[in-house]
C-alpha cells in the first residue's frame, strides 16, 4: 500500500477538509484520503493513485499544494 502526504495551503475549517476529501477520493487509485487541518497536510492511500491528479484536484479547489 502506498501513501502519499501532501501539504496544503488554504485549508481553514472543516468545509474545507470536506471539499477536499471529496474531490481526491474521486481521483482513479485513491483508495482512502484523510486532511489534518491543523498540520495543513493530506494523507492520501491507494497503490495507483496518480500525484499529478491529485494535486490537480486540489489545486482546482482553490488551494495550493507544496
Amino acid at each position: 500500500m502506498s501513501t502519499t502526504t501532501y501539504s496544503v495551503q488554504g485549508m481553514t475549517c472543516g468545509g474545507c477538509a470536506a471539499k477536499v476529501t471529496g474531490v481526491v477520493k474521486q481521483v482513479d487509485g485513491v483508495e482512502d484520503t484523510s486532511v489534518d487541518l491543523a498540520a495543513g497536510t493530506v494523507t492520501v492511500v491507494g497503490p495507483g493513485a496518480d500525484h499529478d491528479a491529485v494535486r490537480a484536484a486540489i489545486t482546482q479547489l482553490g488551494y495550493q499544494v507544496a
